[in-house]
């Protein structure tokens, strides 16, 4: 039996049915939701036992398909087709080990410029019945540019960034997990340099004493983690317009990694925070 739950406890699933391939989705409309990539797991959704259904809100983001968020936390759950027969959870919710391993990267075509393909898994142009991707299509390449965009998957919250971002961290911790859906993956820059718009539509919520997530409360896209003190915002690479630029520095965390994936990209890794190599701007 697969069981997980969002970020801040309020939504609890249990899925006791058979289960597909976990599969990680590099397409724009996953980057843009989750913040970072899609990774999901599949089922029937009459196998799915759930606890806090009033807090679970849905997104239509295509004609035939919706995507499930704890409207308190903003964590990433679900993905399903409007005619209810199948579910996905969000692999990163589920509690651990998972005893699972990824399978296929799936609409790389379509992936971030500021990361490489895995070599975990076999990777995909498109969906898994199409042809396989022999080559990066979109190898991270640094480039200094002046202005960066972003927005949150229904447009309803978007930002421009002036000056220099920092390159993407991705954090493997078990709260990055739960609300991503998988690990996260930030960039970051300072608030005066942020121009911000439908602020209205932006929700927070307060992950620990230290720092609080933020979220488009109308699709649920994950957009921001803002410490306590800290003289900048991390801004969630997955919401930012193509081509960033950016290429990855570092993984954080890692002794709190899924157990469903591989850190195979040669980048440096720490085993919890990067708090000794302080951000400045």
């Amino acid at each position: 039996m697969l069981q997980g739950r969002c970020l801040c406890g309020s939504i609890r699933y249990r899925h006791g049915g058979d289960h597909s391939a976990l599969t990680v989705c590099h397409c724009g409309m996953c980057r843009r939701w989750h913040g970072s990539l899609g990774a999901y797991v599949g089922g029937k959704a009459g196998d799915y036992q759930l606890d806090g259904a009033e807090h679970l809100r849905w997104y239509a983001s295509s004609a035939d398909a919706e995507r499930g968020f704890c409207g308190l936390c903003g964590s990433k759950l679900f993905w399903r087709f409007k005619d209810g027969a199948a579910m996905d959870a969000a692999a990163g919710t589920l509690d651990q080990p998972t005893g699972l391993a990824t399978t296929s990267h799936i609409w790389v075509r379509d992936k971030g410029d500021y990361y490489g393909l895995p070599e975990d898994a076999p990777c995909f142009v498109e969906s898994a019945d199409k042809d396989r991707q022999q080559s990066d299509p979109c190898p991270p390449v640094a480039t200094d540019l002046s202005e960066h965009c972003g927005s949150c998957l229904c447009g309803g919250v978007s930002f421009t960034v002036s000056g220099k971002m920092r390159d993407v961290v991705w954090c493997h911790c078990g709260q990055c997990l739960r609300w991503h859906g998988h690990f996260g993956g930030y960039t970051a820059s300072t608030w005066p340099e942020i121009a911000l718009r439908g602020a209205d539509r932006l929700a927070w919520y307060q992950s620990s004493d230290a720092a609080r997530r933020g979220f488009c409360r109308d699709c649920g896209s994950n957009l921001f983690w803002e410490g306590t003190a800290r003289n900048y915002v991390s801004i969630a690479a997955g919401a930012l317009d193509l081509p960033t630029g950016l290429v990855t520095a570092r993984h954080i965390f890692i002794d709190d990694k899924g157990d469903y994936y591989r850190i195979d990209d040669g980048a440096a890794q720490s085993p919890g925070t990067m708090a000794a190599s302080p951000v400045t701007f």
